[in-house]
C-alpha cells in the first residue's frame, strides 16, 4: 500500500481589494489536506473528436474490481480539462451502461433525463478531484473537439 496527500487550497482577497478583488468581504484562506492510502494509480488522456463523442471514463466493476459498501471499494478520481476553450461534461450511468449524451441541455436534473446524468462541467482549464466507490460507470462528453487528463487512484 501507498499513501498520496491531496490538498485543496482556496484563497482569495477580500471583496474591497484593489487587486483580485475576492467574492467576500473578508480574505479566504481555506486548507484541507488527508492522507490516502491506495495500492494502484491508472492514467489516460481522453481525447473528444467532437461534440458526439461520448466516452465511459471509468467502468465501476473493473476499477473497483466489485461494488461494495461505502468506502469498501473504489477509489479517487481526477479530471482536468486541457483544452483552450472546449466544455467537458462528467457525468454516471448504471454500471455496464454505454456512454450517453451527458452535454445536451435536457440533462439537467429537470425529471426527464434517463440513463446518463450530469454531475459537473469543466470548462477550459478547470479540475475536479472526487472520490469513486466504483458503483456506477463514469462517463464523459464535450462541447466540442476536446481533451481530458483522467486519473485513478484505487482505495486498495
Amino acid at each position: 500500500m501507498a499513501t498520496i496527500t491531496p490538498t485543496l487550497t482556496l484563497t482569495s482577497n477580500a471583496s474591497t481589494a484593489g487587486t483580485l478583488p475576492g467574492p467576500l468581504s473578508i480574505a479566504l484562506s481555506l486548507s484541507a489536506t488527508t492522507p490516502l492510502t491506495v495500492d494502484t494509480v491508472q492514467s489516460k488522456i481522453i481525447t473528444f473528436a467532437n461534440a458526439t463523442s461520448h466516452v465511459v471514463l471509468w467502468d465501476g466493476d473493473v476499477v473497483a474490481g466489485a461494488d461494495g459498501a461505502g468506502g469498501t471499494v473504489g477509489g479517487f478520481c481526477y479530471f482536468k480539462n486541457t483544452h483552450a476553450s472546449a466544455i467537458v461534461y462528467i457525468g454516471v450511468e448504471h454500471d455496464g451502461g454505454a456512454a450517453a449524451d451527458i452535454g445536451a441541455a435536457d440533462q439537467a436534473d429537470d425529471g426527464t433525463a434517463s440513463g446518463a446524468i450530469r454531475l459537473f462541467s469543466l470548462k477550459a482549464g478547470e479540475f475536479a478531484w472526487m472520490p469513486f466507490d466504483g458503483t456506477m460507470d463514469i462517463i464523459g462528453d464535450s462541447s466540442a473537439a476536446a481533451t481530458l487528463e483522467c486519473w485513478y487512484f484505487d482505495r486498495g
